[in-house]
């Protein structure tokens, strides 16, 4: 039995998409804080979905769209990881070229 594509939209440009091409960003059960899905993170809880780009993540934190989605403070700290994230993966798609 095949599984079929689970769309998510992203909090920011509200574009629906295949949850795999979106950053899954959480506030877990725990309450310890919002944590960035990677893949050792198995958290569970309330969860925002964003684009993989400037545009997207500026906006969110301009708009404070995360904050809003997941209600609960979202640190610098996020945003940066995030604006890391995103270099780190240009500069990869850089280097296959």
């Amino acid at each position: 039995m095949s599984v079929g594509v689970v769309l998510r939209r992203c909090v920011s440009c509200r574009e629906r998409q295949d949850r795999r091409l979106l950053w899954r960003i959480i506030r877990p059960f725990d309450g310890k804080g919002v944590v960035l899905e990677g893949p050792a993170t198995g958290a569970m809880g309330r969860s925002a979905y964003l684009c993989p780009s400037s545009s997207c993540i500026d906006d969110a934190r301009r708009r404070k769209r995360l904050q809003r989605s997941l209600r609960c403070q979202v640190s610098d700290s996020i945003y940066m990881a995030l604006e890391e994230r995103l270099n780190q993966t240009r500069a990869a798609a850089s280097e296959a070229r």
